[in-house]
């Protein structure tokens, strides 16, 4: 099996880009274990050094997490778990009392990030699937989550493009945004426009210019080709696997090293302290 994604013109085969998942699948879990370290020594923030001569067993802290989310004794609000999970998580109730434009933001690039991310689960599960000789048509299914992932990109879009606007007029957060927000936010958008580029690439090599219903979204292909100028056309390969190589890299497997790692370190702190607001 080839991917669109290459070089030169010449696709990637199955084995280079799970070879190239496998690496980023890598670096991810060995930076959790990194911040699990970490965590278990006594760090209690983002890029800061836990306590100086303290040892932590990752297993120990783990044992401690899964206690203290399971006990009913001293905690701080005392909210179910569940409650906690889709009011204060998935629905993030105290940011949107806090900030209900932050809190836009915050919902669009979480429901679009998450969104995508489970779509590239699906579609990289039907492959293995359909590999290990179960038949079925795979290039219907591929061509089955289009929609929802060209929803989902722009979903993504907006919030990114949101987070931007608040740092070009918000003085107040433009004054805590540093250099190392900014890349991120650019690499994000890279990431993003190259993704919409490569996928309108697609239907223009393909030939498929046509489209109604639904499919009528997929029109945005003269956006971002800028009509379907020759350049997108010769090295639409080249960007897919930018796409591809940034996605999966800054994306996916760059989380544990970044401030992107709140994703998972505000939800797990939220839930072992039952909740957040009343």
């Amino acid at each position: 099996m080839d991917y669109f994604s290459g070089i030169a013109g010449v696709s990637l085969t199955f084995v280079v880009m799970m070879s190239v998942c496998s690496i980023a699948i890598f670096l991810l879990i060995f930076g959790l274990i990194l911040d699990l370290r970490k965590w278990a020594q006594g760090a209690t923030g983002y890029g800061l050094e836990p306590e100086e001569g303290k040892k932590g067993n990752i297993i120990a802290f783990i044992k401690a997490y899964w206690k203290q989310l399971t006990s009913h004794e001293g905690v701080h609000h005392g909210q179910s778990f569940w409650k906690s999970l889709i009011l204060d998580v998935c629905l993030q109730r105290r940011t949107f009392r806090a900030s209900k434009g932050r809190w836009l933001m915050h919902m669009l690039i979480f429901v679009g990030w998450m969104g995508l991310f489970a779509l590239s689960g699906l579609m990289f599960a039907a492959e293995i699937t359909h590999m290990l000789g179960v038949h079925f048509d795979i290039e219907a299914f591929r061509e089955m989550l289009q929609f929802p992932n060209q929803i989902l990109g722009y979903i993504l879009l907006i919030g990114v493009l949101i987070a931007v606007g608040r740092r070009v007029f918000i003085p107040k957060v433009r004054q805590n945004t540093n250099s190392y927000d900014s890349v991120l936010l650019i690499t994000l958008i890279i990431v993003i426009v190259s993704g919409f580029v490569a996928h309108a690439g697609r239907y223009i090599v393909a030939g498929v210019t046509d489209f109604s219903g639904l499919d009528m979204i997929f029109y945005d292909y003269k956006i971002w080709t800028l009509g379907g100028v020759q350049f997108f056309n010769t090295y639409v390969k080249e960007i897919a696997l930018t796409h591809s190589v940034l996605a999966l890299f800054i994306g996916f497997a760059f989380i544990p090293y970044s401030k992107y790692i709140h994703m998972i370190t505000t939800p797990l702190t939220i839930l072992v302290n039952k909740g957040g607001e009343k």
